[in-house]
């Protein structure tokens, strides 16, 4: 693997996991719990992301390969969410939260912490379609076993910058401010 196509691939999973974009949706959904929880929230969420983009990188090959999905078919698909997801985001501005992102918090929120640190922080909120599509059609392009060792080294720094993200939420909800969020 070039350096070139290093440097595509992880400037590609960063802009479509947007940090930014992901610590606002951690501290809305973070932010009704005390700072403990928090950050066993953003440990929780951060492996989420780890465990989701590993498979992904591993595994991706194979499944496509069992359900006989090509990778242009796969690109093809990946795209067409990734444009509908855009357009939402632009067009739709009374709320960037899909229904299941807004679900209030329990009577009893410090025992469903984890569920939320999963879905919707992890997984759709984090590493959606469009981040599992680039990483499998990342991961389907490898030629020797060193190729992959350097993905799943990229997927690991992405889950370390998203958990400094996560940690690091309240300070840029603070930052950005009400009209920033």
């Amino acid at each position: 693997m070039r350096l070139q196509n290093i440097v595509l691939f992880t400037t590609t999973l960063l802009a479509i996991l947007n940090p930014i974009s992901s610590s606002v949706l951690f501290a809305a959904m973070a932010g009704k719990f005390t700072p403990e929880i928090q950050r066993r929230m953003a440990n929780q969420s951060a492996f989420a992301v780890l465990c989701i983009l590993l498979v992904c990188a591993w595994a991706g090959r194979f499944l496509l390969q069992i359900l006989g999905i090509s990778v242009p078919m796969l690109q093809a698909a990946g795209g067409l969410i990734l444009l509908i997801t855009g357009l939402r985001m632009v067009l739709l501005e009374e709320s960037k939260l899909t229904p299941a992102e807004r679900v209030s918090v329990p009577d009893e929120p410090e025992a469903h912490w984890k569920a939320l640190a999963v879905v919707p922080v992890a997984i759709p909120g984090t590493v959606g379609a469009g981040t599992i599509t680039t990483v499998v059609v990342q991961a389907t392009t490898y030629s020797g076993w060193r190729e992959l060792l350097l993905i799943t080294a990229i997927g690991l720094g992405t889950a370390l910058l998203m958990w400094l993200t996560f940690r690091s939420s309240g300070l840029i909800a603070r930052r950005l401010g009400p009209i920033g969020l």
